[in-house]
């Protein structure tokens, strides 16, 4: 099913959409590491490209990105007029949800893991001599975490949207909306509160003990209850 559903999102060219986002994303970024400060390049600091890509897709895209693939996946079938027909196979709704998410996040993780190669590309071109293995394997995962709780949030956003029965644009300006308040919310000493920001703690991109990490990580616990409420709600939908 999870190929089937592939097949429906390249016939939309969301596949294209993701890509050019993500290059045009990582040209802004190399354009603003060659950007110099009393004659020194901002991207020959050692690591300026892996924070600064991690930084700006966090606040800024892969949320937003990530609820407009699962949006794509899940109003494919009302756009055809052909949902009524599906469920009268053997495919029943439940399944059909489940690989529509499991999807969703196989493309988000790879989205993340594609993001993550453009700026370590970017950060051999300007530190080659410099750049170590170690510090790709820590960005690695920071990309990887930041990746999975982006998906997880927008997942959830994705689940609301479709119960209250919102456009794809609709749900793309609150993933956003969503996202980029986390931008003033990480002026705040309890920042990891909100779960946007509490990605920064939990992949340790920012300094914090091990309490803030907790709690950070439990705020996760409400989205996925409410992912979870949601999507069996819509589940039970006709």
């Amino acid at each position: 099913m999870i190929q089937l559903e592939l097949k429906k999102l390249k016939r939309r060219k969301i596949f294209a959409t993701l890509f050019l986002v993500c290059f045009i994303s990582a040209i802004i970024q190399y354009i603003m590491g060659n950007m110099t400060y009393h004659g020194v390049k901002y991207g020959e600091d050692v690591g300026w490209f892996l924070k600064n890509g991690l930084t700006i897709n966090s606040y800024y895209l892969f949320i937003p990105i990530f609820t407009l693939t699962g949006m794509e996946l899940f109003l494919a079938e009302e756009r055809n007029h052909t949902y009524n027909n599906i469920l009268t196979t053997s495919v029943n709704k439940i399944k059909l949800i489940k690989a529509k998410i499991s999807l969703m996040f196989i493309i988000s993780i790879s989205y993340s893991v594609m993001t993550l190669l453009l700026m370590i590309l970017m950060e051999i071109k300007l530190n080659y001599y410099s750049f170590s293995l170690e510090l790709c394997g820590q960005y690695l995962a920071r990309y990887l975490i930041h990746g999975l709780i982006s998906c997880i949030i927008s997942a959830t956003i994705v689940s609301m949207m479709l119960y209250y029965k919102q456009s794809l644009q609709t749900a793309v300006t609150v993933g956003f909306i969503l996202s980029f308040i986390g931008v003033f919310i990480s002026q705040l000493d309890m920042a990891y509160l909100y779960l946007v920001n509490g990605m920064f703690y939990l992949s340790n991109s920012i300094f914090s003990n091990g309490l803030e990490r907790a709690i950070s990580f439990l705020m996760i616990l409400p989205v996925f209850a409410l992912l979870f409420c949601y999507m069996s709600s819509y589940s039970k939908m006709s």
